[in-house]
């Protein structure tokens, strides 16, 4: 049996020769840099670490104002028709969460059109029910079983049911980018940036992001408060832990570090792409994991 093609769009923040390695197509989304009146744009495709730490450095900057917008369906569809054109039937591909954006109505929009010249072409969309990291756990899961000789339909069932088991803590840094994203008002920012208000934010059941505590007393004290929180789930026997930073990676090794103390487990360490990474802001961390039980929110 023919094995299914992966894919995935550049919002599960896989590096490019896990791309490579995990022989995945991929769809990245454009950055847009606007400053004194001019736009510079950026694709989500970075080739090096430099990339991306020289990205987090230009976003600290409040001059920059960037964005992002979502592939449409005509992207979607000149993507998925050179997949098709390249022979390939059983397609399992993953967006981001419907709760930040509606990509998954613009590819199964798309996968349609390309339906009508390539009827075979047998696409499947992953709403992942979050993005970054945790999309990019459900991508790496998907390559191991279609390794192991699973069928498109057994993957695309399995990751259904595991996306609504990672879950997020994200301590961000500072509140600029929460408030121009409508997270928090510009009073609350203001105030909370004074206090040095640390804010824990993570994916609730439906995939959209909600404010989950607002932590006084700086980082190690906000840390503090998301290890106890930890302390209430199960790691799954394969947890994928990982902790994601924003251009911090030394308080990200740190984090890291405490969390093997305290749980015993070792979690990767990287770097956040750019189309998520721009909505935190710089110096932001964040850890990700499987466990046994399902989101609380």
């Amino acid at each position: 049996m023919s094995k299914f093609f992966l894919s995935t769009d550049s919002t599960a923040d896989l590096y490019q020769e896990e791309i490579n390695a995990l022989g995945c197509g991929f769809l990245p989304l454009t950055i847009a840099i606007e400053r004194g009146g001019e736009t510079k744009f950026l694709p989500d495709n970075f080739q090096t670490q430099q990339e991306y730490i020289d990205f987090f450095e230009m976003l600290k900057d409040k001059n920059n104002n960037v964005s992002t917008s979502k592939n449409n369906t005509e992207i979607h569809r000149e993507y998925f028709e050179s997949l098709a054109k390249a022979g390939h039937t059983d397609v399992l591909h993953f967006t981001i969460s419907y709760g930040l954006a509606n990509t998954l109505d613009n590819a199964e929009q798309a996968a349609e059109m390309v339906r009508e010249q390539y009827p075979n072409f047998n696409l499947k969309v992953v709403e992942s029910c979050t993005t970054t990291v945790g999309q990019g756990m459900l991508v790496r899961i998907a390559a191991k079983l279609r390794d192991e000789g699973k069928t498109l339909d057994e993957a695309y069932n399995y990751v259904q049911e595991i996306k609504h088991r990672i879950q997020h803590f994200i301590m961000v840094d500072d509140l600029f980018h929460l408030k121009k994203g409508g997270r928090v008002s510009g009073a609350a920012a203001a105030i909370g940036t004074m206090l040095q208000i640390k804010v824990v934010i993570t994916f609730d059941k439906e995939g959209k992001l909600k404010v989950l505590k607002k932590v006084p007393g700086g980082k190690l004290k906000c840390l503090d408060t998301i290890l106890k929180d930890v302390e209430n789930f199960t790691f799954d026997d394969d947890c994928y832990p990982i902790v994601v930073h924003t251009g911090s990676e030394e308080f990200a090794l740190k984090v890291a570090g405490k969390i093997e103390q305290r749980f015993g487990i070792k979690p990767e360490v990287r770097i956040m792409g750019p189309t998520i990474g721009c909505h935190v802001g710089a110096g932001a961390v964040a850890f990700a994991f499987i466990a046994k039980e399902q989101r609380p929110y």
